[in-house]
């Protein structure tokens, strides 16, 4: 009786937090649209000419028209933010050909998804298929992640180039586009990004922004605005920019040291996660016939979907005590 009584306890607690996440994501979702609404009817406020009312144009048919205009222009906003936040994706991560690799992606996620389905059920074929999904979108984010960090440990090397050519003579334009001939992928590669903006008239400070938030480099924003600060007022760009590169190896050691301490944890969280994960695949794909047992039975598959929330909330919790702070 206890025991069920736990278990009954453990999937309302389950259902209580799938639930409030559920509504905050609605909550926020709505904000956007209707912030987005709002955008929208001041935009065709402003360009809409008056026109004389008919009996033709009801006021629920233009009400109708005007909620069916506003979720196909969300839609393709949606769409539109899905594509650039993909493309943003491939870019940290150093991906040549996006598209490629989406097909390439599919195709793998198809074949898992009809390989075990055939040998267990439908369920399991698109369980299979979300996992390929799953462990492609992790490598992405762990390879962007990576080049992430071999950018900033690049960027003090790259800003003693640019002192070291401010100091024999240089201007802080020629040094930096001098400096950004010489650095090394991937800088090399997100810098370059930001010559065409240079040639077409931005300001330093904005286009080092708009690939800091691209690449998710806070540390060329910092970068970029002692460079404006330089250009616009003078002063000494080169003392600022040495403390600078002595401050970001600082930085960098700090962060070395607590990835070595935290490595245990990490690696222990690592394992524990995956082990249930990939102890309960081998166990299907060797012997489909034990799990079909127990999917037969209903008091099986309620303790199947148990043990799939139960391992969703172990791996968010284990996620959440390796996590390093920044």
């Amino acid at each position: 009786m206890s025991r069920g009584v736990a278990l009954v306890a453990m999937l309302a607690l389950l259902f209580a937090a799938a639930a409030l996440a559920l509504w905050r994501r609605g909550a926020q979702k709505r904000e956007r649209m209707l912030a987005a609404r709002f955008v929208e009817r001041q935009v065709m406020a402003s360009h809409a000419t008056p026109r004389p009312r008919t009996a033709r144009q009801p006021e629920q048919s233009r009400a109708s028209a005007n909620t069916h205009s506003g979720v196909s222009v969300e839609i393709a906003r949606d769409i539109v933010r899905a594509r650039a936040a993909y493309g943003h994706l491939m870019r940290r991560a150093g991906i040549e050909r996006p598209r490629a690799f989406f097909f390439v992606t599919l195709v793998a996620a198809a074949l898992a998804a009809f390989w075990m389905t055939a040998r267990t059920n439908a369920l399991l074929g698109l369980a299979a298929a979300a996992l390929v999904l799953a462990v492609t979108a992790a490598a992405l984010f762990w390879r962007a992640q990576k080049r992430r960090q071999r950018i900033v440990r690049q960027l003090p090397s790259f800003m003693d180039g640019i002192v070291r050519l401010i100091v024999i003579g240089h201007s802080v334009p020629a040094a930096f586009q001098t400096a950004l001939a010489s650095a090394e992928p991937p800088l090399a590669d997100c810098l370059d990004r930001v010559l065409p903006m240079l040639r077409t008239g931005m300001e330093i400070d904005h286009a080092l922004g708009a690939v800091a938030r691209m690449y998710r480099v806070r540390e060329l924003e910092l970068v970029g605005a002692v460079l404006r600060v330089s250009v616009k007022y003078g002063g000494r760009s080169d003392v600022m920019l040495d403390r600078m590169s002595a401050l970001m190896r600082d930085l960098e050691q700090a962060d070395r040291e607590l990835v070595a301490l935290s490595t245990e944890t990490r690696l222990s969280s690592w394992v524990l996660g995956l082990l249930p994960v990939l102890l309960g695949a081998a166990v299907i794909v060797t012997n489909p016939q034990y799990f079909d047992a127990m999917w037969t039975d209903p008091l099986g598959q309620r303790l199947v979907y148990a043990a799939l929330g139960l391992q969703m909330l172990g791996v968010w919790l284990l996620f959440r005590m390796a996590r390093l702070r920044t």
